[in-house]
Parts: C-alpha cells; structure tokens; sequence
C-alpha cells in the first residue's frame, strides 16, 4: 500500500539491561488514566509540536490536513476490508483484547480498528490522525510481525502505534512540513528547515517507542519486539547482547574519524537506526519522567 500520508513504523528494538523496576505481567497493567501525549513525547516533538500547535493559521491548515487525511482514511478503509483480516471479539479475539488493553493503558477515547495484513515483512503501521467521520482510527500489523512476537510483544509495536495516534503526528509533522515549505528555497536557511523536519520525524519515532513501553511496563518485552524484528527473525532473543552492540556502536563513533562520523550523522532515514533506539529507550526507562508516569497512577 503506497500512501504518502500513511506512517510506517520500522520494528520496534530498544532494550534494557536487567533492570526490571517497573516490569508488569498483562493481566496488571497499570492503566494511565488522564495521560496526556506530551508526558512521553521526546522533547524534540514536544517543542515543536508546541510550537506549530502556537503558529498563526493552523487552525485553517489543520481543518484541511484533517479534510485530506479523512479521503485517505476512507480509501485505505476499503483496501484493507477487501484484502486483510478485521480483528473483532469474533476473530483473532486475543488480538482484539490486547488492543483493548493497550487504548485503555494510554487512556485513549476511542479503541482502534485493527488489521491484519498478509505479508512477508514485519511491520506496522497507522494513518497517526483519527478521520472526521467519526470511525475509529486504523491500525495495521503485518502477517510476518504476529507470527514472529510473542503476544506480549505483538501488544506493544501496536502500543508504538497508538503512540503516534495519541501524539496526532500526521497532523503536527503535516503543518511542520506546510510552515517550513516558504524556506526551502533559501540558501541555508531551505537546509536548516528541512533537516529540523527530518529531526523531528526521529523524534517522532522516539515518542512512540516510549509509548511501546508505556504500554508494556516491562522493557524487556518492547526490546524483544525489536530485536526480533531488526534481526529479521524470531531466533534473535538475547536483548542483552544487543544493549552492548549497542553501546559498542556509541564508543566507535565517539572514537571515529570527524568525517565518518560526520557521514554517518547525515545519512537520510525515516525512522532512527536500531541502536540510537536502544540508547534511547534505555534512558527513558531509568529516567525520572518515566517512572513518575507509572507512580502517578498508584
């Protein structure tokens, strides 16, 4: 399916070492009553989220964004109920309940449809913007991806998923792409706006591992997701080793050749490379803001 509005979502990899403060099993996970996005947002999001949200017009540019992301909504809609499977209390229930759970873990108000889409990649995606025509948002997830997860882990990619519905990122990267469009033909400055947008499409990505783990409450089950899903196979489970790959990446780039390194950083992605992923969650895991975000609801 090629919509350009459409989010992908690159398999989920972030891990943890052995901490397990904050580990939950399923049936008590903590609901997150009144969460509101910019509680777990990376804060490359939240300021520029904040910041377009603050901009003069968006309010007209938002209803047309919204307008336009409503027609795809729609198509996409019909695609998917012609060609992919409906989870629902009557199929796949375990799937429907576990999407249940993890709207209710991130207090959202509506429980989004989910899909389950032939194919030989492990991926998930979601259109990130609930339509004007009062439907539930979409969610899909790939064959590939539930047949490589364990159901726990399946939960938390569609927790990185509902990440980016709850955070409205089609929305705000849309109007960030509309502000910025005057200063892409200026010397310089064009540049400068463009590589803000893409560093704020990894941002956005960031948000939504966190929202994973929200989701999860337990670290290991969200870098197991991804460790299975960056190596490409189900067999790849040591989330440890993986922490250290980690680790051993920062070291050498740290250590590598300014152009390298400055190569290295320039390279054009949509979603951040696996291991950045990794560091990433790891410190939002021990940080402060997390672990206030569980307590708050005890």
């Amino acid at each position: 399916m090629k919509l350009s509005l459409v989010i992908l979502v690159a398999p989920l990899v972030h891990t943890i070492s052995s901490v397990r403060g904050f580990a939950a099993e399923p049936s008590a996970r903590i609901p997150l009553k009144g969460i509101d996005a910019a509680q777990f947002r990376h804060p490359l999001d939240r300021d520029l989220t904040s910041f377009v949200q603050k901009a003069p017009l968006t309010g007209l540019a938002e209803e047309a964004i919204r307008a336009s992301l409503s027609l795809v909504e729609q198509g996409t809609r019909l695609d998917l109920l012609s060609s992919s499977v409906k989870v629902s209390q009557n199929q796949m229930p375990e799937l429907y309940k576990s999407m249940e759970e993890a709207a209710r873990v991130l207090d959202m108000d509506v429980v989004p449809e989910l899909y389950i889409q032939s194919s030989s990649q492990a991926n998930a995606f979601t259109l990130a913007l609930q339509g004007r025509d009062n439907k539930p948002p979409i969610v899909v997830v790939t064959s590939a991806l539930v047949d490589r997860c364990t159901d726990e882990e399946v939960q938390a990619i569609i927790g990185h998923e509902l990440g980016h519905l709850k955070c409205s990122h089609s929305l705000y990267l849309s109007l960030g792409g509309l502000a910025s469009a005057p200063l892409r033909g200026l010397p310089l400055v064009g540049s400068q706006a463009e590589q803000l947008l893409q560093q704020w499409r990894l941002a956005a990505e960031y948000s939504c591992d966190r929202a994973a783990l929200l989701v999860a409450q337990d670290l290991e089950v969200v870098a197991g997701a991804m460790v299975k899903l960056f190596a490409g196979t189900s067999r790849a489970t040591n989330t440890q080793a993986f922490i250290d790959q980690s680790r051993e990446y920062e070291k050498l780039l740290k250590d590598a050749n300014p152009m390298v390194r400055a190569a290295v950083r320039m390279q054009q992605r949509t979603h951040p490379l696996p291991v950045e992923r990794v560091t990433e969650l790891e410190k939002w895991y021990n940080s402060v803001e997390y672990k206030s975000i569980l307590e708050g609801q005890k």
